[in-house]
């Protein structure tokens, strides 16, 4: 529920999804001089994991072997979310995206709630320098960052083809035209 050496503090057996781990208080922790990275590391680590669908086990070195043989030792965070490719966590946790593409209301819903591919008609404001295949965050009209993908045009490209459809784009510029600005395999949700 804590940092063990808090007064108190009991140890969890098991979390079964965000609403329990929020319950955890790990801001007073701190290093714990045998590793690096403090109880909060560990959490963000298996909240990171478990949304992708990969259980973890946090417990102590000493409680290895007891742990895997089925002992009630350390902590089982349970998964909350669906198994993902690697490529799209590797995406999520650990890239920097090199721009911001920034959406309307419309684009924001077909991402989130249609699971359907970026359009540039669906695009407001593109910032940033980068080149096809670049790692970029899409975000809504509020600021916030929705999903990472990765973009199939360069950032000097993007801004003639705002507001357009993928078919007038192909009409008028080529056949080259003819496809989305990320692909919907090819991003990932964040924050849920």
């Amino acid at each position: 529920t804590s940092d063990p050496r808090q007064p108190g503090a009991q140890r969890l057996g098991e979390i079964r999804g965000p609403l329990e781990l929020a319950a955890v208080d790990v801001t007073s922790t701190s290093r714990s001089g045998v590793g690096t990275g403090g109880m909060t590391t560990k959490i963000d680590s298996a909240r990171i994991a478990t949304s992708a669908g990969i259980p973890v086990l946090l417990a102590g070195a000493d409680q290895v072997v007891a742990a895997f043989a089925g002992e009630d030792v350390g902590t089982v965070f349970h998964p909350t979310g669906k198994r993902r490719p690697t490529r799209l966590l590797w995406l999520a946790h650990a890239t920097e995206a090199s721009g911001d593409l920034v959406l309307d209301a419309g684009a924001v819903r077909a991402v989130l709630q249609g699971h359907a591919s970026l359009l540039p008609a669906g695009i407001t404001t593109v910032r940033g320098s980068f080149g096809a295949g670049d790692p970029v965050n899409l975000v809504a009209p509020d600021g916030t960052v929705i999903a990472k993908g990765f973009v199939n045009y360069d950032a000097e490209e993007l801004p003639r083809l705002l507001g357009h459809t993928t078919g007038e784009l192909a009409a008028t510029m080529g056949k080259g035209y003819h496809r989305v600005v990320v692909h919907r395999d090819a991003l990932i949700v964040l924050g849920g």
